[in-house]
């Protein structure tokens, strides 16, 4: 199975951990890179996780996702179907045009997940799932957390 990590994945451990979502989140995320490392699952990088890594500001952030970049079995390269899925995927859901080509990205190599931080980006497709359907077709975009329950089945007791 592939999985496709929106850039605040990467950058999540570089954020306030006294913020208990932030906290959960970046957990998670260590878990999804156990996974990774055990090679449960295939990383894929892209062109555009090169892109916004590069215009990181943050020198020490720039390096230490570059480093966990080479832990990534696949490296997509930017081509036309790549945009044509991210203007189609634009068109159909206002979502942003940077966005758009990370879930292009993702799509175009046919993985199974697209995680990210992003709740409003993940409702936005979910509520334009319809339109968006026969272009993205079964990815599951999900937060960190939901993903890491679902894989483990960990039931929450309420």
């Amino acid at each position: 199975m592939h999985i496709y990590l929106d850039m605040n994945i990467y950058n999540r451990v570089f954020d306030d951990q006294s913020q208990l979502r932030i906290k959960f989140e970046t957990m998670a995320i260590d878990i999804i890179f156990e996974l990774i490392e055990k090679e449960q699952y295939q990383l894929c990088w892209s062109f555009m996780l090169d892109d916004e890594n590069n215009k990181n500001p943050f020198s020490y952030r720039r390096s230490s996702i570059k480093t966990i970049s080479s832990i990534c079995k696949i490296n997509i390269e930017p081509n036309d179907e790549i945009l044509k899925i991210g203007k189609f995927i634009m068109a159909s859901s206002n979502t942003k045009p940077k966005d758009a080509l990370h879930l292009a990205c993702a799509v175009y190599f046919k993985c199974d997940y697209f995680i990210t931080c992003d709740d409003k980006f993940i409702k936005t497709v979910i509520k334009n799932n319809v339109r968006l359907e026969e272009v993205i077709g079964k990815i599951k975009l999900m937060n960190p957390i939901d993903f890491v329950r679902g894989e483990m089945s960990i039931d929450v007791i309420e």
